[in-house]
């Protein structure tokens, strides 16, 4: 396993996007290779970020719609 994938890694990546603007559990999973993006939302939490959950509708790439998460860093 590398450094890349690591739970540490990942929570590096979601905190660099999250400075960016808003993301998704979707996104998150598909385009920032976070296996469960609300675990490293969790931790980043824990770690004093303070992030907000709200519920939007996303359509998967096979039609379906799901509610999911939109991450927001507050302060950012």
């Amino acid at each position: 396993m590398s450094d890349r994938n690591s739970a540490a890694g990942q929570r590096d990546r979601l905190l660099r996007a999250l400075k960016r603007g808003p993301i998704d559990t979707q996104h998150a999973s598909r385009q920032l290779d976070i296996i469960h993006p609300p675990r490293r939302v969790f931790e980043l939490r824990k770690l004093g970020h303070r992030i907000t959950t709200s519920w939007v509708w996303r359509t998967t790439e096979a039609g379906e719609r799901h509610r999911v998460g939109l991450y927001v860093l507050e302060g950012r």
